[in-house]
């Protein structure tokens, strides 16, 4: 599970200059814009600097935590780039995780040790958050389904 950083790519963690790059990755790849800081993202950057894939951990009132907001440029996808951050922020992180996606995105975070869990291994966010998940994504992408994925703490 320790993919080396993709040559030509380096991790940062963000800074406040970076808040428009980040949103702006966070609309076109259509993923929760709610709850955004900054300060929580890892960032990907190509040897020109340009922001390449994003990730975050994010803290939760009910104290847990979520990896979230991963999102690689297209033309990056492919490349290890989502792996290299997921992996850095796996890295800082020895408490549970969850994570929500759709139903043909689990064998990816598999590799990373989560597992799919049933609604009642669910923290109070994340069950609110999939009852709402659920009529949104069947409304959108009709047979699809969303999944919450939690990694045990290391």
């Amino acid at each position: 599970m320790s993919d080396p950083t993709p040559a030509g790519i380096s991790l940062r963690p963000a800074a406040a200059a970076d808040e428009r790059a980040i949103r702006a990755i966070i609309r076109g790849e259509g993923l929760n814009p709610l709850s955004l800081h900054w300060q929580n993202f890892l960032l990907a950057e190509d040897s020109q600097r340009k922001i390449v894939g994003i990730g975050a951990v994010k803290q939760h009132a009910d104290g847990s935590r979520e990896l979230a907001s991963i999102a690689v440029l297209p033309e990056w996808r492919g490349r290890g780039v989502a792996s290299a951050v997921i992996n850095a922020l796996l890295s800082r992180e020895s408490r549970p995780l969850y994570l929500t996606c759709r139903d043909t995105m689990t064998g990816f975070y598999e590799r990373f040790g989560f597992r799919e869990i049933g609604v009642g291994e669910m923290t109070p966010y994340f069950r609110r958050l999939f009852r709402i998940l659920g009529i949104v994504i069947r409304a959108i992408h009709a047979g699809r389904k969303p999944v919450v994925m939690k990694r045990e703490a290391r």
